[in-house]
């Protein structure tokens, strides 16, 4: 990865921004641009710091889940299509599974504060309790539209990394180590999330152009990206030692074929969404 910038080690961890963020961020303002000063403002927020905090927090949940079950933790980077947490091996599919689904996990005390802090603000503003979860009018309650835009934001991240089973989302990692749980080879299940991780990509990538959504067009460019790296370790024999189905001290085949990475992307893919954002 080129263009990081280093934002120092919170939580002992090492944090990273890659400076295309603020390309995205500069896309979401541009959407809004057409709607009002209001809404560039709160695609700005939301895009912006909101989704930094949401992301790292996610990311984090992935690192201190890996540092739990004593595999290593690199680094955190926040990119342009979400965040990525660069962690070592564990020691099995079940301890891939719980690094895997804390990350997601996260999002369920995020959502309950910025709910909590709409509610409350709601109060502040209209003096009733106010019991909807739709997004306020920008132009008079700002804040409000903020919060509940934010909580919005959690539940796409988190629906869309459980609920899509496609590498290398969270949810495509889950499936894999549910199969290699339930005993299924390798190579079966590497075809498997190859497969449903190009169906997944390809109705982005058509949604994408549908709305004209740049950043889903390019999470589903990375999607196959990835998904084809993963193709080509089943092609030539070496999927065992792709970091996907390795774990520490399991024995691995001599690959005539490039050289093992040290570690693998644990990805949230934004809501945006947002994983997106946005998606």
């Amino acid at each position: 990865m080129w263009g990081e910038i280093p934002l120092g080690k919170p939580f002992g961890i090492e944090l990273r921004l890659h400076f295309l963020f603020f390309i995205t961020l500069l896309l979401a303002a541009l959407s809004q641009a057409w709607v009002s000063g209001y809404a560039v403002g709160w695609a700005v927020v939301l895009a912006g710091p909101v989704l930094l905090i949401t992301i790292y927090l996610h990311e984090l949940g992935h690192c201190l889940a890996s540092k739990a079950v004593g595999a290593e933790v690199h680094y955190i980077l926040l990119w342009p299509l979400g965040g990525l947490a660069f962690l070592g091996h564990t020691s099995s599919p079940g301890r891939d599974l719980f690094v895997a689904i804390a990350g997601p996990l996260t999002h369920i005390p995020q959502v309950l504060v910025w709910v909590g802090i709409l509610a409350l603000s709601a109060h502040i503003v209209h003096y009733p309790w106010q019991h909807d979860f739709h997004v306020p009018d920008i132009r008079t309650h700002f804040w409000l539209a903020v919060c509940s835009g934010a909580a919005q934001l959690n539940i796409w991240v988190m629906a869309f990394n459980l609920l899509l089973p496609a590498y290398p989302l969270d949810g495509g990692r889950i499936l894999v180590d549910l199969m290699l749980l339930c005993r299924m080879p390798i190579k079966p299940a590497a075809v498997v999330t190859v497969t449903l991780a190009v169906v997944v990509a390809v109705l982005l990538l058509v949604w994408g152009f549908i709305k004209t959504a740049i950043l889903t067009i390019a999470v589903g460019a990375w999607m196959l990206y990835s998904t084809w790296e993963l193709g080509v370790c089943i092609s030539n024999g070496t999927i065992e030692r792709h970091p996907l189905f390795l774990f520490e001290g399991a024995p691995t085949r001599p690959s005539a074929g490039g050289q093992q990475r040290s570690n693998a992307p644990e990805v949230m893919l934004p809501a945006s969404q947002p994983r997106s954002a946005q998606v």
